[in-house]
């Protein structure tokens, strides 16, 4: 029985069982740290995003939002067309680099926006209303950085019209 004293007390007395441990206590400081640092560096770094306004101005040169296709007969019109659209935040600010898409009735048309939030689309396919169809809508996408997608599936009204 004083083999196991004199062993317990040695043990007791030996440093080296301990010298790993604050040793590993600082390891898992250190890793708890820089996972808590970033965290918060992506929660700072996350901004929220911001709602997108668009109105279409003007259709082959004239104001609104509204295409007049002649009628040419009851049978299949097909029409090129052209707009400018107009992209603002919230706020009403401009928003330059939204990508604008019209498209619908077989026709679709693309741009970017300006600094001034202006995109003109003129390179368009052409347009078709059936021969049963006497109107239809094109619908508007829109995309940009920290905004919310902008959809709106009745963007530009084309009517046939004698």
């Amino acid at each position: 029985m004083s083999i196991m004293v004199k062993d317990r007390r040695r043990l007791f007395d030996d440093e080296r069982g301990v010298e790993g441990l604050p040793v590993h206590l600082i390891v898992v400081l250190v890793v708890g740290v820089v996972a808590l640092a970033a965290m918060v560096s992506a929660i700072n770094g996350f901004k929220p995003q911001k709602t997108l306004t668009a109105s279409v101005i003007s259709v082959n040169s004239k104001d609104g939002n509204l295409l007049r296709v002649s009628s040419s007969g009851a049978g299949v019109v097909e029409k090129t067309w052209s707009c400018v659209v107009k992209v603002t935040d919230g706020d009403g600010a401009p928003v330059s680099g939204a990508s604008v898409i019209l498209h619908g009735l077989s026709g679709a048309g693309s741009d970017d926006t300006d600094k001034s939030g202006i995109a003109k689309i003129n390179n368009t396919n052409a347009i078709k209303l059936n021969a049963n169809q006497n109107s239809g809508y094109l619908t508007m996408e829109i995309t940009a950085p920290g905004f919310y997608n902008y959809k709106n599936e009745n963007a530009l009204a084309v009517i046939r019209v004698d």
